[in-house]
């Protein structure tokens, strides 16, 4: 796996993962926006905005949960190439 391959892969995931994080918090601050104010104990603040909340959690949440696994993803592939690569040449000397 080359370098542009694999920084491809960790954005790609990134930004996926935000997305699918965004739409979450999208939902969540318009299902249930109770909720967020619990999840950051802001109880009975009346500033609070529940979608701004949301948005932001589920933004930052995703595009770091997307870079992890996106990292986790390009070390696998690339333990899998560096192991192919070592059986390869030990078995045409």
């Amino acid at each position: 796996m080359n370098v542009a391959k694999a920084l491809a892969t960790i954005a790609g995931a990134a930004v996926a993962f935000g997305v699918v994080g965004t739409g979450i918090g999208v939902f969540l601050g318009k299902m249930a926006p109770s909720f967020l104010r619990y999840a950051v104990r802001a109880g009975g603040d009346a500033t609070l905005e529940p979608m701004e909340l949301g948005i932001g959690l589920g933004l930052t949440n995703g595009l770091t949960w997307g870079m992890v696994t996106g990292m986790v993803v390009v070390a696998i592939l690339t333990w899998k190439e560096v192991r192919r690569a070592k059986h390869e040449s030990a078995s045409h000397p």
